[in-house]
């Protein structure tokens, strides 16, 4: 019997009510089987990186932001697009998991990348760029974007059009892991 793998969402939003936090329930919804998406915790607890707090006395809460993407076999970022690039609630995680210097908990992790917006080219181009810079390998088939109007007024998880490609794009972050366990 496999393990069942464990994908972490990260929502770019601190607003409970976001669209892109939608989009990571509709993203637990669509798990294939052997696959537990799980929203990261405390992010909005997280202070912005600054070296000068961060060693062995970095917050708790940074502490455990780096443990929970240590614990996953792949993250999901679930990025909203915020004047035309990433949110700094998603930029701040990314520096935190990426230090110490050497010791990125993203380092060779799978990492894919989501969101709802209008139009999200220039957000996913940065996220991606600052997730591999991080370390984390964001495979062929691993971003996947939503447009607004594409939901007809619907929540990401009741659209019909959310489910199948969310589905697809876990697949993808955890396929070496399912075929090797």
């Amino acid at each position: 019997m496999s393990e069942t793998k464990k994908v972490l969402a990260v929502v770019g939003s601190l607003r409970r009510e976001s669209l892109n936090r939608e989009l990571a329930l509709a993203a637990q919804q669509a798990a294939p089987e052997g696959v537990e998406v799980v929203l990261a915790e405390g992010i909005a607890d997280v202070p912005f990186y600054n070296e000068d707090i961060d060693g062995e006395g970095a917050p708790a809460a940074a502490a455990d932001l780096r443990r929970q993407i240590a614990d996953a076999d792949a993250v999901l970022f679930v990025a909203p697009p915020n004047n035309g690039t990433i949110s700094a609630v998603q930029k701040n995680v990314i520096d935190w998991a990426s230090r110490p210097y050497g010791e990125s908990s993203l380092s060779g992790k799978p990492s894919g990348i989501v969101g709802v917006g209008h139009r999200l080219d220039t957000t996913f181009s940065d996220a991606e760029r600052s997730i591999t810079i991080a370390g984390g390998v964001v495979p062929d088939g691993a971003k996947v974007e939503f447009l607004i109007s594409s939901l007809e007024g619907k929540s990401p998880r009741e659209s019909a059009a959310v489910a199948a490609p969310l589905r697809a794009l876990l697949e993808t972050l955890v396929a070496g892991e399912l075929q090797s366990a």
